[in-house]
Formats: C-alpha cells, sequence, structure tokens
C-alpha cells in the first residue's frame, strides 16, 4: 500500500501564496477559492485561506530533496532563507535549510547525507 502525507498550511492571501510559490519555490497550483493546491516535481503542499498571522508564523512543513546545494543558492537569490535556518549538515545525518514563506509559514529543506 502506498501512502503519501500532505501538509495543509494556512495562508493570508490565496493569490498572493500561489504567487510567492509559482515565482520563488517553482510550484505550479489552482485556486479553489479559498483553499489552494500546489505541486513541484512530486512534492504537494496545500493552502487554507486564514486570517490568523499567529497561525501562519506557527506552522510549517519538511520537504526532502536532492541537490541541497543548489536549491539554496537558488533560494538564497529571493532573501528568503531564515536568518536562523542557513544550510548546515546536523549530527543526525541531514543536511538542511529553512525558508520562510510570504506567509510566515516555515519551510525547512533536507538532504539524507550518504555516510
Amino acid at each position: 500500500m502506498t501512502q503519501q502525507a500532505v501538509p495543509v498550511l494556512p495562508a493570508l492571501s490565496i493569490k498572493e501564496t500561489m504567487l510567492f510559490y509559482e515565482t520563488k519555490l517553482g510550484f505550479s497550483g489552482h485556486d479553489h477559492g479559498g483553499y489552494a493546491t500546489m505541486e513541484n516535481n512530486g512534492t504537494r503542499l496545500h493552502f487554507f485561506e486564514c486570517k490568523d498571522k499567529y497561525l501562519c508564523e506557527n506552522s510549517g512543513c519538511y520537504i526532502y530533496t536532492d541537490n541541497i546545494e543548489d536549491l539554496y543558492a537558488r533560494l538564497s537569490a529571493f532573501d528568503i532563507i531564515h536568518p536562523d535556518g542557513k544550510l548546515e549538515s546536523k549530527a543526525w545525518g541531514i543536511k538542511e535549510f529553512c525558508v520562510v514563506d510570504n506567509n510566515g509559514n516555515l519551510l525547512r529543506f533536507g538532504e539524507i547525507n550518504e555516510c
């Protein structure tokens, strides 16, 4: 049996969130009127419209990726890397960094290090 988890994140504006994810992160998606579904190379994210900025700033997800150095370099150009989320190798065998989206959601990108 195949299973997959899809994060459902809050968005202050569906339109602005879709624009952010399309232009900066390379996602494409659909606006379903207060709810958006987005995808990039098999990674899926959903968003629900929410006017609670606190909820947005305290939500996030983890996205596994390949070629994390290239992704980090590309996203660094947009000035969206979290100040405390620079690219680094963790003791538990993951190389990761963090991005903050236009709503305040934290996106943690990670790649499993080959040991």
